[in-house]
């Protein structure tokens, strides 16, 4: 069997990476930031304690670095296109969205954010990522809530409070443990929506 090359080595060191980070966003999730060992990263991961170390230097190089990833701008911008873009009501879309937040794996990145917004000593970059991503959601999501009042599809009011109420409600579910929630998901996401919709 022949060596592995350079950029074949590359390939899998970048593969081992996303390996931890995708772990370490689940554990961090679950469990705070406080009560998250490296060991349990490591367990998540499937892969030894020490080769954790040999990608980041503490935990909260974990944490930092596994955020940056998972929240990387141009990803968010492209999905939020992609739904923009699909043939469907504003409510429709809004549906589909809170079933992309509320699914595995894309729920765990809303779920660190919260418990880093909570904790002290937040790295400057960190704490600008989030809140341009947070910007992010509010541009995207508030056309469709000021469209579909327009159209009459939504329930008329203050379109910013209508959108900070479903955002802080969305938060809430996702504080808790989801699994409830990813059994029927679309028939639970259907009642959540029913306080948008004007027909009641």
């Amino acid at each position: 069997m022949a060596p592995l090359n350079e950029d074949q080595l590359k390939d899998i060191r970048e593969e081992r990476k996303i390996q931890i980070m995708n772990a370490a966003m689940k554990v961090f999730a679950n469990n705070g930031i406080k009560l998250t060992k490296i060991s349990m990263i490591a367990k998540e991961a499937k892969v030894s304690h020490g080769l954790v170390y040999h990608y980041f230097n503490s935990k909260e190089e974990v944490l930092f670095q596994s955020l940056e990833w998972a929240m990387e701008t141009a990803t968010m911008e492209a999905a939020f296109q992609e739904l923009n873009n699909m043939p469907m009501s504003p409510l429709e879309k809004i549906k589909h969205f809170t079933t992309f937040a509320l699914s595995e794996g894309n729920s765990d990145v809303f779920r660190v954010i919260q418990h880093v917004t909570k904790s002290e000593d937040i790295p400057q970059h960190i704490s600008e990522l989030i809140e341009q991503s947070g910007k992010m959601y509010l541009e995207f999501l508030y056309p469709l809530f000021a469209e579909g009042q327009e159209t009459g599809e939504i329930y008329k009011g203050d379109t910013q409070e209508l959108l900070e109420t479903y955002l802080n409600i969305l938060s809430g579910i996702m504080s808790e443990d989801l699994q409830w929630w990813k059994q029927n998901i679309d028939q639970k996401v259907n009642i959540l929506l029913r306080m948008l919709s004007s027909k009641k």
